[in-house]
This record gives C-alpha cells, structure tokens and sequence, in this order.
C-alpha cells in the first residue's frame, strides 16, 4: 500500500505539503500542488479517510433511525437523505429502531457519527434521553405530533392531512366511513384518528364503533389493511368508504373488498395517505394525500448539516404540506 511518505518523496515536497492538498487546507505553491497531484495519481496513492476524518474530529457519517425499512413512506424519504448526504459528502447507516430494538439507540448514540436523523417521532424521548451529556450529537427528527419540541424537525401536521383526506369522501357525499389505521398509546396522542374525528364531528356523522379500525404499532402494511377489511365485510357491517393513514393500509382494504364481490369505487370507495409509488399502480389507482417524502429527507439533512457547521440555511422547523391527488379509487357516493 502506497503510503503518503512515499507519494511527498515522488513529488519532492515534504509529507506535510501532501497533507494540505490532500485537506485543501493551508498554502501550497501552484508547481508543487500539480506534483503531488501527479504523484497522486501515479502511485494510485488513496488517502485514509478514517484517520483523516478522526484528525478533523469528524467521521462524515450520518445515522438515520428509522421504524420501518420495509415501508415505502420511509424508504421513499430515504432516498431523499441519502441523495443530500452523499452530495455533501457524508456517507450514511441505517438503522431499524422498533420496541423490540431499543437496546440498539445506545450502541447507535456511541457510535462513530457525527449525527443522528430520527424517523420515528414516538422515540424522541429514548434517542434524547440517551443522547444527553458530554458526547451529545446533533439530531434531526420528522416529526408529525402536534406538541412542540425544541430539536430541529421538519413537520408534518397530520390532523389536518387527515382531515382533508376525510373531508374528500365527505364532500362525495359518503358519511359511513371507516377510520383504518394506527392506535396510539403515548403521550403524543393520535393526530391521524384525531383528523379523522374532527372532520366526522364538523359535518354530524356519527363514527359508529366499528368504524375504528385501529391497528397495532409497526403494522401498517398490505396485509393488515386486507385482514382488517375483510373481516368488517364477513360481519356484514355497512360501510361506504374506508379513510387509510397510509397508502399500504389503503391497498389492502382495496383487495379485501374486491374479493368479497364489491368493486371499488363503486361501492365503496378508498382513500390513503403518502402517495408511494404503489398508488399509481395498484388498479383502481389509489386517491390519496401527498406528502413530499424525499423533499422532507433532503430538509432533514440540511437542518443536521447546518448544526454541524454553525449554519443557519434554512430553519429548525419547517412544516411540510399535504396535497390531494385524485385518481380512480373514490367517487362521488
């Protein structure tokens, strides 16, 4: 292995010449930078970006928490992290933080990173009891709950995304309608269920108890939107439409009441939250709210960024809009 000794004797400047071209940091003549340059790619010399980065009291490397690496909502944001990350030089690890993982934060909070995007507004508290004290790291957060935090976040006010998902199958002029998705116990309340029982409430319709369709933590996803559709059919419960929190859910309902001989919309119409590739080719393709994934990821990185370097290039919170996107899976009722 070339070593940098080898390339300052090629090029005839001392190791520490190599040293400021290789950092870009100091004064090096423009002859004797061309050396280096040259003896660089001559010896095929790589620079050891680990022990730079450990002289710099930098690791260029960034943690990203997530709950889900299986669900697209995150996926599709990470893909936004990742594009700003590499564009700024940072590389990147993932992690997939559930209950049954929590033991992970403190090896994550200890490791070799200069700071941590969280994904999983419901474990704000674990990361930032952990990651208080003497080797605490910079932290941004998605956060959707309606309580002010003081981290910086990009946030996404999901009573109202929910509300204006509702609001859509109400002005079709449905009013037995489903609420399918996520049952929160903590201290963050349910936004989502909370959207859905203000716009209920505005326009007097009752929510009738099998219209709560909550579901389990971490289990918003194809299957369970299917199971717990289907068994409202096999019950024979009446119902016109189903508001989804999330795309996945939403798809699922579809395919359970397609195969109980219905058809949707014109029976019952379906409506999410997300807008994943998936709406667009599930058939009928799938109405829903869009929430602008990879945008919010390139923000959150910004926002990491920027506590890195004393920057103040956009703000420590930003709130992320909602927009309808009408397709084929409702109708006017």
């Amino acid at each position: 292995m070339v070593t940098r000794k080898e390339v300052a004797q090629k090029a005839g400047v001392s190791p520490s010449t190599v040293s400021r071209v290789i950092n870009n940091n100091g004064y090096v003549t423009t002859e004797a930078r061309e050396r280096v340059e040259s003896a660089i790619a001559e010896l095929n010399y790589i620079p050891n970006q680990a022990a730079r980065n450990l002289r710099m009291k930098s690791y260029k490397q960034i943690a990203c928490l997530t709950p889900s690496i299986t669900n697209s909502f995150f996926s599709e944001m990470f893909v936004g992290i990742e594009e700003a990350a590499l564009e700024k030089g940072y590389s990147l690890s993932l992690y997939n933080i559930t209950k049954e993982r929590l033991n992970y934060l403190k090896q994550v909070l200890e490791g070799p990173y200069d700071g941590i995007i969280l994904l999983a507004p419901y474990e704000i508290g674990n990361v930032i009891k952990l990651n208080s004290g003497v080797q605490k790291k910079p932290l941004s957060v998605y956060w959707d709950r309606q309580e002010e935090i003081k981290t910086p976040h990009v946030f996404v006010d999901l009573i109202k995304v929910m509300t204006n998902s509702v609001e859509h199958l109400i002005e079709k002029g449905h009013k037995e309608i489903v609420f399918l998705g996520h049952y929160f116990e903590n201290a963050y309340g349910n936004p989502r269920y909370e959207g859905y029982k203000l716009a209920m409430d505005a326009h007097h319709l009752p929510v009738k108890e099998y219209y709560k369709k909550f579901i389990a933590m971490y289990q918003d996803k194809l299957t369970t939107g299917y199971d717990e559709i289907k068994s409202l059919l096999e019950n024979g419960q009446s119902f016109t439409a189903v508001a989804a929190t999330n795309d996945l859910l939403a798809a699922g309902a579809m395919r359970a009441i397609i195969e109980s001989g219905k058809k949707v919309p014109d029976d019952i119409s379906v409506i999410g939250v997300d807008n994943i590739e998936l709406a667009k080719i599930v058939t009928p393709t799938l109405t829903t709210i869009d929430i602008p994934k990879r945008e919010i990821g390139k923000m959150l990185v910004q926002q990491l960024l920027d506590q890195l370097h004393n920057e103040m290039k956009i703000e420590t919170k930003i709130e992320s809009e909602g927009r309808l996107i009408e397709r084929e899976s409702v109708k006017k009722h």
